[in-house]
């Protein structure tokens, strides 16, 4: 292939010049060029693989099936389960896209699928939680519990209906596992299906992230000799930005402490009545450890972030995704009751 050349730039020059008249079209038309890891709903990876070998990282993602394809899939009896992908839109400091949450939970679920092809499939994902506590920061976008939790449940009955007898919520965001952990064996009682959720954090210890986190192991140690450092590492830090640097690096943005430090930012007080609504219940966990020494930790232990260290990070929690749905498939085949 010519240096320089790349498929999906050739294809962008065919949808410049539909633009101009030809009797080409849009590359926007073209399957290939709809392989952009950046298709509708935006947030799925490029990333593949499975046990078998390559598959096209889209034939798991039931928004990119089609009716024809999905229906042959379950009367034949290859598609046995569906994954649902549940995140949020809500900030993570200033160098990390919105949409982490909501995308890494789909990238695991993705992963996951694609070494289960062609038994898993991942449904559209929950691209905004229960994050009320985030909305003194600009973007951050919240819903009720009983709307989020609402969302999630139609979603599964959906695919109930459809005939998946195992379904797995994958989550990626804090605000929503404990709604989700209180709420799936009422689910599982009324529609009668092998469920359940999990986060993907579930899939690490601290004891295993101590091995090649370095925040981690410095907390491990007593080394982080505040508390902002100390509960810093969970949102936004060494942990999320290196999966980010892995899987989207187009959504991670490098900003310098001195960066930080010059936006002069303040998360404790001056906000306007309508976001005080929303802070006030947590009142009490502001003043035992304040928001910004812990927003400026967090700041800092990103820096600690490679795109390796995001490699092994998704390696485990696919590992641990997989484990459970291939347990819960064995389950749902032999009639026994889950967990």
């Amino acid at each position: 292939m010519q240096a320089g050349f790349s498929r999906r730039r050739f294809l962008r020059s065919l949808g410049a010049a539909g633009a101009a008249g030809s009797i080409l079209g849009s590359a926007t038309s073209s399957p290939a060029a709809a392989s952009d890891s950046r298709s509708v709903p935006l947030i799925a990876s490029s990333m593949s693989g499975s046990s078998s070998g390559f598959v096209h990282p889209q034939k798991v993602l039931l928004w990119e099936r089609t009716r024809k394809e999905v229906r042959e899939d379950l009367q034949s009896g290859n598609l046995k389960a569906a994954i649902v992908p549940t995140g949020s839109t809500e900030q993570h400091n200033e160098h990390l896209a919105l949409i982490t949450d909501a995308a890494t939970a789909t990238l695991f679920a993705q992963q996951a699928a694609l070494r289960l092809y062609p038994q898993v499939t991942v449904s559209t994902p929950c691209p905004v939680g229960y994050s009320p506590y985030h909305m003194a920061r600009k973007g951050s976008l919240t819903l009720r519990k009983e709307t989020f939790l609402a969302y999630v449940f139609d979603v599964i009955e959906s695919l109930t209906a459809h005939g998946f007898g195992t379904i797995l919520v994958v989550n990626g965001h804090g605000g929503n596992h404990g709604l989700l952990k209180g709420a799936v064996p009422e689910w599982r009682r009324k529609l009668g299906v092998t469920l359940d959720a999990v986060s993907y954090g579930e899939g690490y210890t601290d004891e295993e992230l101590a091995t090649f986190l370095t925040s981690y192991r410095q907390k491990l140690e007593g080394k982080l000799d505040t508390l902002a450092r100390q509960t810093a590492h969970s949102h936004a830090s060494e942990n999320e930005t290196s999966i980010l640097m892995a899987a989207y690096p187009d959504r991670v943005r490098f900003i310098t402490l001195e960066e930080y430090d010059q936006a002069g930012l303040n998360y404790e007080s001056d906000m306007p009545p309508k976001v005080w609504e929303y802070m006030e219940p947590f009142e009490a966990q502001r003043t035992t450890n304040p928001e910004n020494p812990r927003d400026r930790a967090r700041q800092e232990q990103a820096l600690l972030a490679t795109p390796e260290k995001g490699e092994r990070l998704i390696a485990m929690g696919t590992r641990y995704i997989v484990d459970r749905l291939q347990r819960m498939m064995q389950a749902t085949d032999a009639g026994r009751p889950w967990p």
